[in-house]
């Protein structure tokens, strides 16, 4: 029985995707975990399909795209965390538009304004700096001790690792979201975003 209360979040799109074409928008990094202010200009942004898939219409939009600057939640992601009580997300506004079909669909960008410092060092196999900034993960170990309190969140070790309670992945899972998988950290790989 898994009696882990936290779960890495990972982006999981299928390989055709679509991916994010940023077409124009402030010039912003949403995964450094921090409020960004004075933001007024609205991103254009296209989902793409590999052009190699034989029907595009198979690689539908995902609930969650990622995980580069543009991190996007589908509305409907938006309003389940904002139902659960998540209140540390900025998010920003994206005309996003299906390029497939031309259809314009509702998301936006997403930065999750929490960092926390939860890796268990000692249990982790991880390469270190000279100054002993973690450089890079080998092998995962949280310290849930270190977590409590939290529910979505970036890890201060690894900046682009999200990590969420698993009250956001029930929910997220029970809701049939896409573009998503959630691992314990035992389950991690080195390089695994």
């Amino acid at each position: 029985m898994n009696d882990k209360n936290f779960y890495l979040m990972l982006i999981d799109t299928p390989w055709a995707g679509p991916s994010v074409e940023v077409v124009k928008g402030p010039d912003l990094s949403v995964n450094d975990g921090v409020f960004i202010h004075d933001v007024t200009e609205a991103y254009e942004i296209n989902l793409l399909v590999d052009k190699q898939a034989k029907d595009s219409n198979e690689f539908l939009p995902c609930d969650i795209h990622g995980p580069s600057r543009t991190l996007m939640f589908s509305d409907q992601l938006v309003n389940l965390l904002t139902k659960l009580g998540v209140d540390n997300i900025q998010y920003f506004d994206a005309d996003v538009t299906y390029a497939p079909t031309g259809e314009k669909v509702g998301y936006k960008v997403a930065n999750i304004v929490d960092i926390v410092g939860g890796l268990d060092l000692e249990k982790s196999d991880v390469i270190l700096s000279r100054q002993g900034n973690v450089l890079e993960i080998e092998a995962m170990c949280l310290d849930e001790s270190k977590l409590s309190g939290h529910q979505i969140f970036r890890l201060q070790e690894s900046i682009m690792h999200v990590v969420v309670h698993k009250s956001i992945k029930e929910a997220i899972e029970s809701a049939g979201m896409t573009g998503v998988m959630f691992i314990t950290d035992d389950e991690y790989e080195s390089g695994m975003l």
